[in-house]
């Protein structure tokens, strides 16, 4: 069963704890803009052991982009990713799917921590890709597909014209006639959780502003998530509807 966390962009499936998009290392980039953020890093170290703790998860799975720059990283930010991934990997298991910013992640991985490529993997009813691939066949045959990738959000307008933009849950179907041109076997009813980015700094996709086609990965890029009928959640559980009734 899955179990989003309350006002956490987090995801607890079966004593498996599922974070997205850290995105170590954006503060550097910020700072090189002349942007001082202050020790983002060390919040989001906090909150994610706070997790652990609350959650007492048996693994951690990080679903992409667990450092940020590319291409490649400064030897300063390999030593802050190795010193990461491998603190937390004495607290709980942990796997990480690689994503499109995590290039070489295998160098400063320890042995025990485990790395799948893009493609991504499944655990008994559920899979987990972060959405800038295509997942495999077998994948595409369990009941939950969790992905990341695009930093989903949602931006809203009151009457006199202030915009908010909160990071959000969407949850989703597929076209199965186009399924049908990629996939041989795949579960008809698969449902598709997009995940909200971990890091607050690396901003996201109104996904009530944007066509399918304009969203990141194969699925959308295809029109294969069935995007107006998918429903929206703010982090802290409260429904907004369909996308389709949030456009503006």
């Amino acid at each position: 069963m899955l179990k989003f966390l309350y006002n956490k962009p987090a995801l607890l499936c079966n004593g498996i704890l599922i974070l997205a998009d850290l995105h170590i290392g954006i503060e550097r980039e910020f700072f090189e803009k002349g942007i001082r953020i202050g020790k983002m890093i060390e919040e989001n170290k906090k909150e994610i052991m706070d997790l652990i703790n609350e959650t007492k998860c048996r693994k951690l799975i990080l679903l992409g982009d667990v450092k940020h720059r590319i291409p490649g990283i400064s030897a300063s930010e390999e030593t802050e990713m190795s010193d990461f991934l491998n603190e937390r990997s004495k607290h709980a298991e942990l796997l990480v799917i690689k994503g499109n910013h995590d290039g070489e992640l295998q160098k400063f991985a320890g042995g025990n921590i485990k790395v799948y490529e893009a493609g991504g993997i499944r655990i008994g009813s559920i899979s987990l890709n972060h959405g800038h691939s295509w997942p495999t066949e077998e994948m595409m045959q369990a009941d939950y597909l969790i992905m990341a990738h695009n930093h989903p959000s949602i931006e809203l307008v009151d009457k006199l014209g202030y915009r908010t933009i909160s990071r959000v849950w969407v949850i989703g179907k597929l076209d199965s006639k186009r399924l049908e041109k990629r996939y041989k076997k795949f579960n008809k009813n698969i449902k598709v959780v997009i995940m909200p980015a971990f890091n607050e700094l690396v901003g996201g996709l109104s996904f009530n502003k944007h066509k399918a086609r304009e969203l990141l990965g194969p699925l959308f890029k295809n029109e294969i998530f069935k995007l107006e009928d998918a429903e929206i959640y703010l982090l802290s559980g409260i429904d907004l509807g369909k996308v389709r009734n949030l456009r503006y």
